[in-house]
Formats: C-alpha cells, sequence, structure tokens
C-alpha cells in the first residue's frame, strides 16, 4: 500500500521521508481507516484528533525516499514486510 500511495499521489517528488513509528508513543493518535479492497491503512492525527505534531522521539527511523527507474525505493521499503 505505500508503494501504490506514493505512486498516485506522489510522483516527481524528491523530498520524501518513509518514517518508521514507535506507535506505543502515539497514544490514541493513531486512526487505521479503510481504504481500497477493505484494507486499513494509518492515519496520525494525534490524540482526540487534535492534529498535534508527531513527536520526534516517536520515530524510530527516517529513510529518504529514491525514485529509481520509475519506482521508489529506500531501505525501510525494499525487501521489508511493509504492505506494497
Amino acid at each position: 500500500m505505500v508503494k501504490m500511495t506514493l505512486k498516485n499521489f506522489f510522483l516527481g517528488r524528491n523530498d520524501l521521508y518513509l518514517l518508521q513509528i514507535d506507535t506505543s508513543k502515539l497514544a490514541d493518535g493513531i486512526i487505521y481507516e479503510e481504504s481500497d479492497d477493505n484494507k486499513y491503512f494509518p492515519h496520525f492525527y494525534g490524540p482526540g484528533r487534535s492534529f498535534v505534531p508527531l513527536k520526534l522521539d516517536a520515530v524510530v527511523k527516517a529513510d529518504k525516499i529514491e525514485l529509481e527507474n520509475n519506482d521508489f525505493t529506500c531501505s525501510l521499503l525494499d525487501g521489508s514486510n511493509l504492505p506494497c
């Protein structure tokens, strides 16, 4: 789902990072919303949907996303078990 979202909404961008997040530090700020094909995609809105910024201590890893051969790539995507 990550690569599909990148291709559908972010093609041509070169300033994107994929963040690995420790969800235990988000309290009730993460909501899983249904997308196509009854799949659920996490969205962060902040506690009580307050839209507060993501706290940096919740970020475990940040990896720059590159566009190579018309495909997005980064170490968090390549060889991972993230949904494509």
